[in-house]
């Protein structure tokens, strides 16, 4: 079955009205079932909150960022990058199938111990509690690519932490961050460059805010030789004619 919009005609305006296949709606209310449609199907929204499961319509996990922040990231190649994680999840999931390694930080044993027998040989996670949390990070090697901020707690001084093992041309995650706008204030004041990502989530019922903040000289390598690629649900066409020179210099 198919939703569509439907112009009687003239004169047969009532017949319509009363033909019991014929539903009357405003052009506004098909709009927001086809945009229902899209969100149940293309983005597997429904599926994955009745499973309790952040995921896409495929059944692979899925970061508890925004869909906008998720669709955006997708764009890149992370082979040879290396991100850290301040709170593990379905994020790290995500990652360890992108990233060339994933390093995580989790303060919940009992989640840790969900999360452990689902980790391939390039994502690891430390257990560690209380104030000692947003350091830990000091105990890996070397600087990170993309950095996320989504922890239980201490999210500024995990923020404070990131900005001092961020690589060059990275980026850090913030979740969350309409909740916490006092790190994003933190974060951009070290020269770094924000771009909120606001929109709904997997498996939630209210619209949020996943912020990422730039090094200035970010130019991560795409998967697909174009930028934006196609939105889930778009359609996928291509103004050729306006998107060349096209215009006749009078």
């Amino acid at each position: 079955m198919f939703w569509a919009t439907l112009k009687p005609q003239k004169g047969k305006e009532d017949e319509y009205a009363r033909h019991p296949d014929v539903i009357d709606m405003s052009k506004g209310e098909v709009f927001l079932a086809a945009c229902m449609s899209i969100f149940r199907h293309a983005y597997g929204f429904v599926a994955a909150t009745d499973n309790g499961l952040a995921a896409n319509k495929e059944g692979d996990s899925l970061p508890l960022y925004t869909y906008p922040a998720i669709e955006y990231i997708n764009q890149f190649d992370y082979s040879q990058k290396r991100v850290f994680e301040f709170g593990s999840g379905a994020s790290t999931l995500f990652w360890m199938k992108r990233a060339q390694s994933v390093y995580s930080l989790e303060n919940d044993q009992g989640w840790l111990d969900k999360m452990q027998p689902q980790l391939q040989s390039n994502a690891q996670i430390k257990f560690v509690t209380g104030d000692d949390f947003p350091f830990a990070i000091h105990e890996f090697e070397g600087l990170f690519d993309v950095i996320v901020v989504d922890s239980a707690g201490y999210r500024f001084d995990c923020a404070q932490q990131a900005l001092k093992k961020l690589a060059p041309g990275g980026f850090i995650i913030l979740d969350n961050a309409d909740w916490h706008h006092k790190t994003a204030a933190l974060l951009k004041a070290h020269g770094l460059f924000q771009v909120d990502m606001s929109g709904f989530k997997p498996c939630e019922s209210h619209t949020s805010t996943t912020s990422l903040f730039f090094d200035r000289t970010f130019d991560f390598p795409t998967i697909e030789k174009r930028q934006p690629s196609f939105a889930m649900g778009a359609k996928r066409l291509h103004s050729a004619d306006w998107d060349k020179p096209y215009a006749k210099n009078k």
